[in-house]
């Protein structure tokens, strides 16, 4: 005999449960010709026939009264299969992002944590901007995202504010009849759009000369002294000026730093792993996520 499908179980135990080929269709979201073609296909597997149709309804026959326990029995099977592979996989990774500059500064310790506490579990870790890890979180793709709340993101749950600061090379040499050159994110980041909004408001000329999503990219530019960037004040390099009102640069509003938990979270040690990273984030700067 051919292996039995489960696709043709599930119509079969369908067909019975809905008392009619109409209705399990509708459930099983096929057409009734589809349903009654499958049903046939089992029957002829099987060597018996499994239902009786009349022109109502359909009714078990003595042999379907038997296969229909055996049926059920299958396909709960088959799910526990499935969930416990899927569980087991949930538990052994935990599916982590962050944007490359928050994990270059901040994931180590909380990757010690779970390596030295819980040595069973495989972190995998994701590098994006915020907008397309809270995407990710949203499809269940991730278990938990680090980001900074965009304009266009969804509010996470709240872990601190973000304070930003404009930033330059000490190579930079900027004219005061010239636009300032701008090393910015692409549009959408809220890193760039309070930058500029703030330019505008103070009556300040801007171009900006260079973008890209990686913070290392916007790095470049501003370590050949030829533009400014916005950063986070906790993310700021040693080797950058930070520029003030007393160089003629407006304040910069705060931004948010938030965390994205799956909808379908399941995994114990994502909210450990989250106290892990707040507190490298808090260790790093205390008084602005006190």
């Amino acid at each position: 005999m051919e292996n039995l499908e489960s696709d043709l179980l599930r119509v079969f135990v369908a067909v019975i449960e809905c008392r009619g080929f109409s209705a399990a269709a509708e459930r099983l979201h096929k057409t009734q010709s589809t349903v009654s073609q499958r049903l046939q296909k089992l029957e002829e597997m099987v060597g018996t026939p499994l239902v009786q149709r009349t022109s109502r309804s359909v009714a078990l026959t003595a042999a379907g009264e038997t296969f229909l326990i055996y049926a059920k029995q299958i396909l709960k099977l088959h799910r526990e299969a499935i969930d416990a592979a899927h569980s087991k996989a949930r538990a052994d990774v935990l599916r982590i992002g962050l944007p490359e500059d928050y994990a270059q500064h901040f994931l180590s310790p909380a990757l010690t944590y779970l390596r030295q506490h819980y040595p069973e579990i495989r972190p995998d870790i994701v590098c994006e901007t915020s907008t397309q890890l809270v995407a990710r979180v949203h499809r269940g793709e991730l278990d938990l995202a680090l980001a900074v709340r965009h304009a266009n993101t969804v509010q996470g749950e709240y872990l601190c504010d973000e304070p930003l600061v404009w930033v330059a090379s000490p190579l930079l040499q900027l004219q005061a009849d010239k636009p300032i050159p701008l090393a910015v994110y692409p549009e959408g980041c809220i890193f760039r759009a309070h930058g500029i909004a703030a330019l505008t408001a103070a009556g300040r000329g801007w171009q900006v000369v260079y973008t890209s999503q990686s913070p290392g990219g916007i790095g470049i530019a501003i370590d050949a002294g030829e533009a400014v960037g916005i950063t986070s004040l906790r993310l700021l390099p040693r080797h950058w000026r930070v520029l003030t009102e007393a160089d003629g640069f407006p304040p910069l509003q705060a931004a948010e730093l938030m965390f994205y938990y799956s909808p379908g979270l399941a995994s114990p040690y994502v909210q450990p792993f989250a106290s892990q990273l707040a507190d490298a984030l808090v260790m790093k700067q205390a008084p602005l996520c006190a």
